[in-house]
């Protein structure tokens, strides 16, 4: 199978995030594309959606590192972005997004530690920011997913790093010289 799916991890880590903080609601948080062509959400639930990710703009540059092949590219940071709604009524669906940001404003660094493997074997950390789109940029992202606006949570994350797939690395410069030849009088 090979190196585990980092994002996947990322998701199911901050789903059980919410379940850790709201252990007086079972299992009420699942993972969902909410694209349209995948069916309706289940009702009564939050769903937890990737709706985009990007380089992480502070560490797109980083210099080569060493792997198993000799030199490599640094891992790759990530930063996704989530959306988070609760299919329920109205009121229902404020106060469980409420616990949602209760959840993430608790632990908005995911460590090490509390991370389970292989996402703990891979990453140092996860950082979760409740982020604020503007309504135009709400309204497009609910038409790329085909579906009517409702109330939600956006959330970017920030997750290091996604490892180079190990292959034939760089050599590695032994000798560095250079000669000067003066100019003749």
């Amino acid at each position: 199978m090979g190196e585990p799916a980092v994002i996947v991890e990322v998701s199911t880590a901050l789903r059980d995030v919410i379940h850790q903080a709201t252990p007086d609601l079972d299992d009420w948080v699942e993972l969902h594309s909410l694209s349209s062509v995948d069916g309706a959400p289940t009702d009564s639930k939050a769903a937890l959606a990737l709706i985009a990710l990007e380089p992480h703009p502070h560490t797109v540059n980083e210099p080569m590192v060493e792997g198993i092949a000799g030199l490599v590219r640094a891992p790759l940071a990530l930063k996704l972005h989530y959306l988070v709604t609760y299919y329920g009524d109205h009121d229902e669906t404020q106060v469980r997004l409420d616990r949602i940001v209760q959840a993430f404003h608790t632990t908005p660094i995911l460590r090490r530690p509390t991370l389970q493997p292989p996402l703990s074997d891979t990453v140092e950390s996860i950082t979760v920011r409740l982020c604020s789109p503007s309504a135009d940029e709400r309204n497009n992202i609910w038409g790329l997913l085909g579906r009517p606006g409702r109330v939600a949570l956006f959330y970017e994350v920030d997750v290091a790093p996604v490892p180079v797939l190990e292959r034939e690395g760089a050599g590695r410069v032994r000798t560095h010289r250079v000669d000067f030849v003066g100019a003749a009088p």
